[in-house]
């Protein structure tokens, strides 16, 4: 039985699904907070340092989201673990409240209410 490269797949998954979140109106509004009757753009950085991947990062800006390969200097958000659990939340199979939950999943730095929220955009492109 031939071993699959499992090597950069969360990378991936989490691409495609930000190119839907940055197409769907539902989901990109997901990235904004009214602050005493204003609407204000959740800008915000995941860094993903996860089991079998080059570590990358989720830019949040005006509403869309961006990837990019390496480290970024203070994100908000660190994320550690399986990458695994990336590709099921990408796929519609769970969200990041089971897989940190389950332990697949940790958040090294930030809240885990901002981690929610970006499950929430997901699922709203994913509909």
């Amino acid at each position: 039985m031939k071993e699959v490269n499992r090597m950069g797949v969360a990378k991936e998954n989490l691409e495609e699904i930000i190119e839907k979140v940055n197409q769907n109106e539902k989901a990109r509004n997901v990235f904004v907070t009214n602050v005493a009757g204003k609407d204000v753009n959740w800008d915000m950085t995941f860094q993903f340092n996860l089991d079998q991947e080059e570590p990358f990062y989720l830019e949040v800006n005006e509403r869309s989201g961006k990837l990019h390969e390496g480290k970024i200097e203070n994100p908000n958000i660190i994320l550690t673990g399986d990458n695994e659990a990336i590709v099921r939340i990408c796929n519609g199979e769970g969200d990041f409240t089971h897989a940190i939950s389950r332990e697949q999943i940790t958040v090294e730095k930030g809240k885990v209410m901002d981690v929610i929220r970006l499950t929430r955009a997901i699922t709203a492109a994913l509909r």
